[in-house]
């Protein structure tokens, strides 16, 4: 599933390089009549070839605003050995910590431990970690704990089972109830003939027995391009979805530094490498479109800016977040730190207590048809 992120109309700025780079991206969504407005962006910068930083931008509905950005380090085979996430804060102008992932890998360079921390009064603090298993330098799956500050409690774990000819057949998951692992899921792979994954079918455990949720299908061109990847959820519900690229068929992705690169070693686990010539955009039957620019950055355009009063408060919250603005307010979209989107309202006081703690960008629709994005934290 794609990350969707809510989009206002841009008059973008832009700074011009001569690299053989992927520079930037803009998300935007389609608001009927062909209309694409504006929504998130990235800029990305690379060091010996490897993605060095991705800092993240949204749109407020009048000019770019920054949101954060990862930074990664990487070892002498140029796998991340460490990623953290940091917020910017707009009143000081500053990026601040915010979570912290330290790989760690074997002997056969393969992943084996990743810790994650979030940053608190000045420190890193454990959260969770995962163990990541090999037979030989097979992958045979692992498990997941969390930390209360004094103890690790397993969460999740999931082993993975092959086919005679070495590609991943399933993958049960299963969590942890508090005294023994209880099955949760299944994926199940099939292949073309090329042994590219063709789809892969997530079940979920009912019971004794598996249902299916839904199935994740690829269509690949003689060139080994995805061309399109198609969602199909079991009983529709409206949540099928259909994402088509397009590529310069006249040029190379490995021309060119690129953030898609497999970090880790695993990031290709669940579908293969999807470019092989030059990606420029990948669009959604959901009415949303990623474009890639290999010559400009996004950079913000300060003379765009109008004032629209609007108070969030209490911010950090623990249970509700309340709304004031100088103009009628149509619809609030409020997603994770990951893009996904999570709860929509057009109340002005927003029960947040069932949100996990975090930070959260909170998308609102205005009568007027702008769109304002503002951070919260819930606490």
């Amino acid at each position: 599933m794609k990350k969707i992120t809510i989009l206002c109309l841009l008059t973008l700025s832009a700074i011009c390089y001569g690299q053989n780079q992927l520079l930037s991206s803009i998300e935007e969504v389609d608001i009927g009549g062909g209309t694409w407005m504006n929504s998130s962006g990235s800029n990305y910068e690379y060091e010996n070839g490897n993605l060095k930083t991705e800092t993240d931008f949204f749109w407020n509905g009048l000019n770019w605003e920054a949101f954060g950005k990862t930074i990664y380090t990487y070892n002498g085979s140029n796998k991340v050995t460490v990623e953290i996430y940091q917020s910017y804060n707009s009143s000081t102008g500053m990026y601040e910590n915010l979570e912290r992932t330290v790989y760690t890998y074997n002997g056969n360079d393969d992943l084996s431990l990743i810790e994650s921390y979030t940053w608190d009064t000045g420190a890193w603090v454990a959260e969770s970690r995962s163990t990541i298993s090999y037979s030989g330098t097979t992958l045979t799956g692992g498990f997941s704990e969390d930390y209360d500050g004094s103890v690790w409690t397993n969460t999740f774990q999931s082993t993975i089972s092959y086919n005679g000819n070495g590609t991943i057949d399933e993958i049960i998951e299963e969590e942890w109830n508090g005294s023994t692992w209880v099955l949760e899921g299944r994926d199940s792979f099939t292949y073309d003939g090329n042994n590219r994954i063709a789809s892969v079918k997530y079940d979920i455990r009912n019971g004794m027995a598996w249902e299916e949720a839904f199935t994740t299908t690829y269509a690949v061109d003689g060139n080994g391009n995805r061309i399109s990847e198609t969602d199909t959820f079991v009983g529709g519900g409206g949540g099928d979805e259909t994402i088509t690229y397009a590529y310069d068929m006249t040029a190379l992705m490995s021309g060119f530094d690129n953030p898609f690169a497999d970090k880790y070693g695993l990031e290709y686990l669940y579908e293969d490498y999807p470019y092989f010539n030059k990606i420029l955009s990948e669009t959604s039957t959901n009415n949303y479109r990623t474009t890639y620019d290999y010559n400009n950055v996004l950079s913000l355009n300060k003379a765009l800016k109008k004032e629209i009063s609007m108070d969030i408060y209490p911010n950090p919250s623990t249970d509700f977040v309340n709304i004031k603005s100088s103009e009628a307010i149509r619809k609030i979209d409020v997603f994770d730190a990951t893009g996904s989107k999570i709860l929509t309202t057009s109340d002005l006081m927003i029960d947040v207590s069932n949100l996990s703690k975090g930070l959260y960008l909170m998308s609102i629709k205005l009568d007027s048809g702008g769109i304002v994005s503002k951070k919260i934290i819930k606490d």
